[in-house]
């Protein structure tokens, strides 16, 4: 019998332990960012970091240097309007795609 109290505890505690986990690990969804637009597109700055927005027409309605609070997921490939955006052949640095899930 002293096993199966001795069970209970460790499950209970792994159990309080992975949920506490996943509280502790949940991101802010929204972030301060600074819409920045040139001739190479329409990205968001963050920390000094610009991220390539992949449906650049969910920021469409804010100005160049306009502080958003937005929402986003990084993206490895671009599926969407800005995939094939050429508009200059300047070079914008940046940290790779982003879709923008929703602006507050």
């Amino acid at each position: 019998m002293p096993n199966n109290l001795l069970m209970k505890k460790i499950i209970c505690a792994a159990a309080a332990a992975l949920v506490l986990s996943c509280f502790s690990c949940q991101r802010h969804p929204y972030q301060i960012a600074t819409v920045v637009k040139d001739c190479t597109g329409t990205y968001l700055r963050l920390y000094q970091k610009d991220y390539h927005v992949c449906n650049p027409e969910k920021v469409e309605a804010f100005a160049n240097g306009v502080t958003i609070t937005a929402s986003f997921d990084r993206i490895i490939t671009c599926n969407g309007s800005a995939k094939d955006d050429i508009v200059c052949m300047m070079m914008h640095e940046n940290e790779g795609w982003i879709n923008v899930k929703g602006i507050r």
